[in-house]
């Protein structure tokens, strides 16, 4: 393509805060539409942006020949009939994760993407943190040996617990709660670096309210190495972001204790050899917003895949894979029992 390629954004939160600005750190790209609720909530997005078309129908952008890809940022109750509506509109996807609420839908938007062969990437960003990075290399390297047990442990406030906010994302209906915002992360990041789980145990708290707040899960890797999960959305000065392995060599820690959710992770290695702890503090990425810089990176593969035919990563496909592990931890916290993947 010798212009640009036009990106319309569906959303105007996370949107217009996160994937505006990480599509045009791209030179590609252009964003020539956004799309809200309302006409009137779009208009006024526009202006502030300088986003020179705005509507208050998604299907109105899709149909009018505008855009050449969108880039989809709505509760996941909405998200997969808009990714449908843009694969079968001939439309490149850049969605957010989770890919949907139940798992069916989420089966449906996939099968409708790759019959209309459209480009697809789904925004989980902490492999594009540099710790994240060198971490994995660390574990293919095999310096920690053979993995013994690894522990998650992710514990902040966030804005709407803070405020007591009544926000679409403490509502499990419409895909808020801890296991659809947080532990969605946690699923492919935990893969990506020590492989596919198997089986899963969860306790999903509190009962009986519109979302889950704390998440509480027990993992068993198919290389039988078991991981323990533990994440809260409420918890008032939590200790933030730690990821623990541990094999027989070594041990690996990553760690952010900031608010910014990318920017300020350390990654400490210790070996038997070493016999103690060197600790490396992530380079961050530029934007003050740690998620924009990560966004920027997906956001790069997925503009290199329309204009060279290659396959973005992560897609799609892996929002599903999250999506089936979700649905299992799901059927664990209402059975009790453990969950085959």
């Amino acid at each position: 393509m010798s212009e640009p390629v036009r990106i319309g954004v569906i959303g105007v939160g996370f949107g217009q805060h996160v994937h505006v600005p990480a599509f045009r750190s791209d030179p590609r790209c252009e964003v020539v539409a956004i799309c809200a609720s309302s006409l009137e909530r779009a208009e006024r997005v526009a202006r502030q942006l300088g986003v020179r078309e705005a509507y208050g129908d998604p299907q109105k952008m899709l149909a009018g020949g505008q855009v050449d890809a969108v880039s989809i940022a709505v509760p996941p109750s909405v998200q997969p009939e808009l990714v449908i509506a843009a694969a079968e509109a001939g439309k490149h996807i850049f969605c957010e994760k989770p890919l949907a609420v139940e798992l069916p839908i989420a089966v449906r938007a996939l099968a409708v993407v790759q019959h209309a062969g459209v480009v697809h990437a789904i925004d989980f960003i902490f492999p594009e943190i540099p710790a994240w990075q060198q971490a994995r290399s660390v574990l293919e390297s095999g310096t920690l040996g053979i993995l013994r047990h690894a522990a998650l442990s992710w514990r902040v406030e966030t804005y709407a617990f803070a405020t007591g906010l009544d926000s679409w994302k403490k509502r499990g209906d419409v895909g808020g709660g801890t296991l659809n915002q947080f532990v969605s992360h946690s699923f492919y990041y935990l893969e990506w670096l020590l492989g596919p789980v198997a089986r899963i145990a969860a306790h999903l708290t509190p009962t009986g309210g519109p979302g889950d707040a704390r998440a509480d899960l027990w993992l068993e890797l198919a290389s039988g190495c078991p991981v323990s999960v533990s994440v809260a959305a409420d918890a008032f000065l939590g200790s933030g972001h730690r990821l623990e392995i541990y094999g027989d060599s070594g041990t690996l820690l990553l760690e952010n204790r900031t608010p910014d959710y990318v920017n300020g992770f350390t990654l400490s290695l210790g070996t038997r050899d070493t016999r103690a702890f060197s600790t490396q503090v992530s380079k961050p990425f530029s934007h003050p917003d740690g998620r924009i810089g990560a966004s920027s990176a997906i956001v790069r593969r997925f503009i290199d895949a329309i204009l060279s035919g290659v396959r973005a990563e992560p897609n799609l496909e892996d929002g599903l894979r999250v999506q089936h592990l979700i649905a299992a931890a799901r059927t664990a916290d209402l059975t009790g029992s453990w969950q085959s993947v």
